[in-house]
């Protein structure tokens, strides 16, 4: 099993990057957040990886850290998520915002996810809401996470992916504690800096 991928980054993608590994390019499914996270063509990467084997098919996944990775595991347990829909979830949101989503039960957020419905969203959350850290556990305060969701939900409402308003509200410094229509016009200004 590959457990790790590092080398330089040769290529970025929607979804994946390229990873020039010994004259080797290899390429590895990775959720929006670490797309962001990666740096440029020409950047050294390291990722830890996920490596699917289907009859006619091998896929490598790739992600920032242990958390995210586990997360991942964790989400592909649960019937009916595959690795398309624990990507997607992964995109929405830090990990910390989507163990929180999962631990306070917010299908919302889940169903936001494109091909995440609310009956799916709401099995993610009743099979795994006490497996993953409660937001307490990993730092995150309800009211955060609740603006976060809101800020992210709008952006997404004006036609951004979630990747995208993940980026934008990152972009927000996060000592600002601002009513949520601020933080969506501060959102919606760093798209015009880009």
């Amino acid at each position: 099993m590959i457990a790790s991928v590092r080398g330089t980054l040769e290529s970025k993608g929607a979804d994946r990057v390229v990873v020039q590994v010994g004259g080797i390019g290899i390429r590895v499914l990775v959720p929006a957040t670490v797309l962001d996270e990666v740096g440029d063509p020409g950047d050294h990467v390291h990722l830890l990886t996920h490596l699917q084997v289907r009859e006619d098919s091998l896929t490598l996944f790739g992600f920032g850290s242990p958390e995210q990775l586990r997360l991942f595991e964790l989400l592909t347990s649960v019937n009916g998520v595959g690795p398309g829909h624990a990507l997607g979830i992964l995109s929405a949101g830090s990990t910390e915002a989507v163990e929180a989503a999962i631990a306070g039960e917010n299908v919302e957020f889940l169903a936001r996810v494109p091909r995440v419905g609310r009956k799916l969203a709401a099995r993610i959350a009743l099979e795994l809401k006490g497996k993953v850290r409660a937001a307490e556990a990993v730092g995150v305060s309800g009211p955060r996470i609740a603006d976060a969701d809101e800020v992210v939900g709008a952006l997404m409402a004006l036609g951004y992916t979630a990747g995208e308003a993940q980026a934008a509200l990152r972009a927000i410094p996060p000592d600002q504690d601002l009513p949520v229509e601020e933080k969506v016009r501060l959102a919606l200004a760093s798209f015009s800096r880009v």
